[in-house]
């Protein structure tokens, strides 16, 4: 009986390590025919000059502690911002709010929105349409200097800009 099953498991492998082969793989013909030529991949658009002058006045908004409010620099900034949105209807804007580490999570978000509210309604007064700015808000998420000092936490109380133009390009602060 031993003997029996010794040969049938001894079959048993065997045909599992020559059984199993894979079939070597089928030949392609090759055509004679025109050859479509490689597609380079596209370039990433040029960035039009509008675009550069508003990304070097937008660099970044700063923003007193638990506050809301532009400052002047600020306000100056936007108005020539503003001057170029309202020349080139393609550009659009994604305000980012940002928050120091100091406070809640839910309070830092709630800050950060309303620093790019502030920024986007001075924007809509000055003659942007609201359809072309998006805000939105990262709290204390994305803080630019990580250390717990007064210096750091004026670094991180901003807010931020993504410039979109065409179809789907984009430059700014956070690219």
């Amino acid at each position: 009986m031993k003997s029996l099953i010794s040969t049938a498991l001894m079959i048993l492998m065997a045909l599992v390590v020559f059984g199993c082969k894979k079939a070597p793989p089928e030949s392609v013909a090759i055509s004679d025919g025109p050859v479509a030529p490689i597609q380079a991949p596209a370039a990433k658009a040029q960035v039009p000059d509008d675009v550069m002058r508003m990304a070097a006045n937008f660099s970044k908004v700063f923003f007193e502690f638990d506050a809301a409010t532009l400052t002047s620099s600020a306000q100056q900034a936007l108005s020539d911002n503003v001057g170029i949105m309202t020349s080139n209807n393609d550009l659009k804007v994604e305000i980012q709010g940002h928050a120091d580490e100091r406070g809640t999570t839910d309070y830092n978000l709630s800050l950060g929105q309303k620093r790019a509210e502030s920024v986007k309604k001075y924007m809509v007064a000055g003659g942007v349409s609201p359809t072309r700015l998006n805000t939105i808000s990262y709290g204390e998420e994305r803080p630019v200097d990580h250390t717990s000092t007064e210096v750091a936490w004026s670094k991180n109380r901003r807010a931020e800009f993504r410039i979109t133009w065409g179809q789907g390009n984009a430059t700014g602060t956070t690219e």
